[in-house]
């Protein structure tokens, strides 16, 4: 079954639209009168000041931050770079050649020459070692010859003593021929020795 259904005077869709409408054109007046007119600027009455109108030079102060350079400009490098210790002088002042400016202290540098005198001290020390380990190997070999030269001796004797002893049948061959053995064993000895 129809039935009859009531048309609302006031729906939503139409009072979005004319919120919208109204609000778009509050927007477009409010800027049309903030461009149309005279430019307008609002000052502190405080900042004013008001003076007698006089004919004459006229005369503008513009306040202009800048810097001041000196003519001459000197720049100093430091060979090694570092911490400041000590500053002899102020800004400004006036130098003569070869006066002080500052003290740097460079800990890195200082440790780098800890190290290499350290590595110095350290050759010098491998230096000793080997001189000393060189000098001590001369006497062992000196020790070496000394004793070898001394049983050479001791052999020659024992075999000429043998030999005389042989001539005189005093002691058997064997004893000789032993006796003749170590000599020229004892010479060859000295060879390689020497």
């Amino acid at each position: 079954m129809d039935r009859i259904v009531e048309k609302k005077k006031w729906p939503a869709k139409k009072i979005v639209s004319i919120v919208l409408l109204v609000s778009l054109i509050s927007v477009l007046g409010f800027s049309w009168w903030q461009t149309s007119g005279k430019s307008r600027l609002n000052v502190n009455t405080e900042r004013l000041s008001i003076a007698e109108v006089k004919v004459g030079t006229f005369e503008e102060y513009i306040p202009v931050m800048g810097t001041v350079q000196p003519q001459i400009s000197i720049y100093l490098d430091a060979l090694e770079g570092g911490r400041v210790e000590e500053k002899f002088v102020e800004d400004g002042s006036m130098l003569t050649k070869g006066q002080s400016i500052l003290q740097l202290s460079n800990t890195d540098l200082e440790l780098s020459l800890a190290n290499q005198e350290t590595q110095v001290f350290n050759v010098l020390t491998q230096m000793q070692i080997a001189k000393n380990n060189a000098d001590q190997n001369s006497i062992n070999r000196q020790n070496q010859m000394a004793e070898v030269e001394n049983a050479l001796r001791e052999a020659e004797r024992v075999y000429d003593l043998n030999k005389k002893l042989l001539d005189q049948k005093v002691i058997g061959e064997q004893d000789y021929l032993s006796s003749k053995n170590l000599w020229d064993y004892q010479k060859k000895r000295k060879q390689l020795a020497e």
